[in-house]
């Protein structure tokens, strides 16, 4: 049995890309589903979304047991180890995977992205379990570098980019529709409220432009700032939350995505849509660098409708580099799958 610890069950919709993506990969190695354990915080959703045993996520006495008789723990992959969101998300990781090490089980961390961490001690104690780990696989380099700096061998190979870069590119024409559709989506940060009418000004100069504009929530608390942005531009439609292959097929059909989330900029690329991303944390500032796609920061929002023509401008010449960059990144995403390979393996 292999036992998967991250952020599942909570209706992320990049953290189940990347269970997605881990149940596929477990699967080409020769587990099947029904050998494989994820930890949720809603059980019942994740067995029948991905056909695998599941428990819940506090459940500590039936975790320990199962980690007992497990062949491997898996741990990751998406921001795990960082203490911004919430300072108790690196204890509850790292206990499962201490859990592990107590019961003489393996450990792979997979595709995991490092920081920030701001706690002397959390540093050391992240650092701590990359060491002790059977094998691992970051990200972005700036996890590679933040990891190098805590003392931590990482070896280019262990380099590799985001799981959900091993998704299938949507076949979508290079060609801006007749009537042009951006999508946004913001998650809740500090100052959002305050921000609020800026970005009106930004929407309502987009409408002015010809846009269509469409709110889609991707995860926790992303709903509140789209009806909070509606009741300033009623011209902005809010979409519902959808499952993956329903999200994906939702951003086909946009022009252009701005996005918060990390995983909304990669899922938009790979539905065949030019994202432009908003830079709050440094794992954004790294995928565009990855992808090769705009950054805004949060405080040059006036910035956006600019770059927004500029993008259709260059339409074609984007998409079409674009989707050789996701080729690429592909390739380096099956790192994350050749390291559980050589973790089953040895």
């Amino acid at each position: 049995m292999i036992v998967v610890s991250g952020y599942h069950g909570f209706g992320n919709l990049g953290d189940e890309a990347i269970l997605a993506v881990l149940c596929e990969d477990l699967a080409s190695l020769g587990i099947p589903r029904a050998d494989i354990l994820v930890l949720s915080g809603d059980p019942g959703s994740t067995s029948k979304a991905y056909g695998v045993q599941s428990l819940e996520r506090y459940a500590l006495g039936k975790i320990w047991n199962a980690i007992g008789s497990a062949q491997l723990l898996v741990s990751g992959g998406g921001s795990l180890f960082q203490d911004v969101t919430s300072k108790r998300s690196i204890p509850y990781y790292l206990g499962i995977i201490e859990m592990a090490f107590r019961r003489g089980v393996p450990v792979a961390l997979y595709g995991h992205g490092i920081g920030p961490i701001s706690m002397r001690t959390y540093r050391k104690l992240v650092a701590r379990a990359f060491l002790k780990s059977a094998g691992f696989t970051l990200r972005d380099a700036f996890s590679a570098q933040l990891l190098r700096s805590l003392k931590v061998p990482v070896p280019e190979s262990a380099v590799a980019v985001d799981p959900v870069f091993q998704l299938e590119t949507s076949d979508v024409p290079p060609e801006i529709r007749d009537v042009p559709t951006i999508g946004l989506n913001l998650r809740p940060y500090p100052g959002w409220k305050g921000q609020i009418s800026t970005w009106a000004k930004v929407l309502q100069e987009l409408l002015g432009a010809g846009w269509a504009l469409r709110f889609i929530p991707i995860g926790p608390g992303d709903e509140e700032l789209g009806v909070a942005l509606q009741g300033k531009v009623p011209g902005l439609e809010l979409g519902p939350r959808l499952e993956l292959a329903s999200f994906r097929q939702d951003l086909s059909e946009l022009d252009m995505f701005i996005s918060m989330r990390l995983h909304g900029v990669i899922l938009g690329a790979l539905s065949g849509t030019i994202p432009i991303a908003l830079n709050y944390d440094p794992k954004i500032h790294a995928v565009c660098a990855q992808i090769g796609c705009r950054c805004v920061e949060l405080v040059e929002l006036k910035l956006v409708p600019r770059i927004a023509g500029d993008v259709v401008r260059n339409y074609a010449m984007n998409h079409t580099e674009q989707a050789a960059q996701l080729e690429r990144l592909r390739q380096s995403a099956y790192r994350n799958r050749e390291m559980l390979r050589q973790v089953l393996e040895g």
